[in-house]
C-alpha cells in the first residue's frame, strides 16, 4: 500500500473510534439519566495542579461540590474533572447522583461537552478520510 492509501484508511479508522467514544458518552449518559438523581450542586472548591505523569507534564482538576439530597440532606463529594471550563468557586452546577451511593455523581453539562467535542473531531476526521479516499480515486481513473 501506499501512504497516501495509509492515510485515508488512518483517518478512517482514528475518525471512527473518535466518533464511537463520543456516541457511547451520550449513550452511557442517556442510561443513567432515568436512574439517577437530578441536583444542583455549588463548587466550595477548585484545585488545579500541574503533575508529572507519563513522561509528560498534565494538569489535573479536582472539585469539591456541595449538594442536597432527598434522603440523607447536604452531602459532600470530591471529583477528578477533564475539564474545569465554567466551574467557578462559589458557582452553582448541574450533576447527577446515584441515589444507592450518593456520593458517585457525574457533571451531565461537562461530560456532553466532552462527549460532543469527540464526536465532531471523529466526524471531521472521517470526512478528511472520505476526501482523500475520493481524490484517490479520482487519482486512479485519470491513470
Amino acid at each position: 500500500m501506499k501512504s497516501h492509501d495509509m492515510a485515508y484508511v488512518a483517518c478512517f479508522l482514528i475518525g471512527f473510534v473518535m466518533l464511537a467514544l463520543g456516541i457511547g458518552g451520550f449513550i452511557s449518559l442517556g442510561m443513567i439519566v432515568k436512574d439517577w438523581t437530578p441536583a444542583r450542586g455549588v463548587v466550595e472548591r477548585i484545585e488545579s495542579e500541574r503533575v508529572y505523569k507519563y513522561r509528560k507534564m498534565r494538569w489535573e482538576h479536582r472539585v469539591d461540590v456541595r449538594y442536597e439530597t432527598v434522603e440523607f440532606g447536604e452531602m459532600y463529594t470530591s471529583k477528578e474533572v477533564y475539564l474545569a471550563l465554567g466551574m467557578r468557586e462559589g458557582r452553582e452546577i448541574a450533576l447527577l447522583y446515584n441515589p444507592e451511593y450518593v456520593r458517585e455523581v457525574r457533571f451531565p453539562v461537562h461530560e456532553g461537552c466532552l462527549h460532543g467535542f469527540f464526536s465532531a473531531v471523529g466526524l471531521g476526521i472521517a470526512w478528511i478520510g472520505f476526501v482523500l479516499r475520493k481524490e484517490k480515486r479520482k487519482g486512479a481513473k485519470a491513470s
